[in-house]
């Protein structure tokens, strides 16, 4: 009976080890597309399996009570049945070394855990740790019960006892401790991943916001665009139909513009009632289109009277072979101009513009967003 438990607290922590380290593939949410970190997790599961066996001490008629079929349930639930029994295969066949119905029992055995896994795919999500947590330990108890019951119930009660119990007690034990471990770190991944996502995005237009858009600006590229949009006279609409019916317009001018674009391109609330649009490989002559475009789907909008419409004005710019700040300073200089000369339209710059003094593109640069 020690040596038993002796074996089982040794695969226990190879196990864990096992876990910790399967635990590190999961690096990012969502996850990764292709084959390389499935094929990295199966090629990990294999040799887990292999080291739990050769690492259980014999029973004294030969068979070793190991935690080796807690991987393959763990891939089984996480990819499906056929890929368990692939990563269980390798250590199923092991007792062929010994006796040819120690390595029947043991393929036995990894059939019936794989497809009792997949079977509880349904309800053992463990891309949802709130949902799955509390159902891994009577989920385990159902996966392992069969394994080599029939085996130990042709014994005797003692046999039973000593051995069959224990086993399935560390089976559960370890297959609830390396479920809540990946799933816990998954959880983790989908935190980080929400906060990134409210870091950067406007929680009112549902837009990416300024900080998103200081980040994409650098990795724009000569053939891209820039377009600025301002609401128009929007400080007479937050200050004649307060500042929900403020957040109605701004939170409908951001869903015009994101419907309105092309899929490649990306529009941003730069601050205030101030957007921002980049667009992705757009000739320069047809940029003046894409903006009275947009000026008119803004246009277009109807909000509740005595309000009605909103107009905007579009200051837009070409990137080229200079760097990006100048095109943004392009862009904000067109669309100055729109304003000066009376707002409701589009002006381009053109690609020769001349740059400003370092002073006011600084300022232009470090200034925050504005407060309505």
């Amino acid at each position: 009976m020690n040596d038993l438990l002796h074996s089982l607290f040794v695969n226990l922590s190879v196990l864990i080890t096992f876990a910790f380290l399967l635990s590190q593939t999961y690096r990012a949410w969502p996850p990764p597309p292709g084959w390389r970190l499935p094929a990295l997790r199966l090629v990990l599961t294999m040799l887990a399996t292999v080291t739990l066996y050769l690492m259980a001490t014999p029973e004294p008629s030969g068979t070793r009570i190991d935690l080796a079929l807690v991987p393959i349930a763990i891939m089984a639930l996480r990819y499906g049945g056929w890929v368990g029994v692939l990563c269980g295969l390798p250590a199923a066949l092991l007792p062929l070394a010994g006796h040819a119905s120690d390595a029947l029992i043991s393929v036995l055995n990894l059939l019936a855990v794989a497809a009792l896994a997949h079977s509880l795919r349904w309800t053992l999500n463990m891309q949802d740790a709130q949902g799955s947590l509390r159902r891994y330990g009577w989920a385990g108890s159902l996966i392992f019960l069969p394994n080599e019951l029939p085996l130990w119930l042709l014994g005797d009660s003692e046999t039973l006892l000593r051995v069959y119990l224990p086993a399935l007690a560390f089976n559960i034990l370890g297959f609830w401790a390396v479920a809540v471990m990946i799933t816990s770190r998954v959880a983790l991944l989908q935190s980080t991943d929400q906060f990134r996502l409210q870091a950067l995005q406007d929680a009112l237009c549902g837009l990416p916001n300024r900080r998103q858009f200081e980040q994409d600006l650098p990795l724009t590229a000569p053939g891209d665009a820039l377009l600025l949009i301002d609401l128009d006279h929007f400080k007479r609409v937050n200050d004649e139909f307060g500042h929900p019916v403020g957040d109605e317009v701004l939170a409908a001018v951001g869903r015009v513009l994101a419907d309105t674009l092309r899929g490649r391109d990306r529009a941003y609330r730069y601050g205030g009632e101030e957007f921002a649009v980049i667009l992705r490989r757009v000739p320069a002559e047809q940029l003046p289109q894409i903006a009275q475009r947009l000026r008119e789907a803004v246009t277009t909008l109807r909000f509740a009277p005595p309000l009605g419409g909103v107009t905007v004005s579009i200051g837009g710019a070409s990137f080229g072979p200079w760097s990006s700040t100048r095109t943004l300073w392009q862009a904000d200089e067109a669309l100055y101009r729109v304003k000066q000369s009376g707002r409701d339209g589009v002006r381009i710059a053109a690609p020769s513009a001349a740059l400003p003094d370092s002073g006011p593109l600084q300022a232009l640069l470090d200034s925050p967003p504005p407060v309505r």
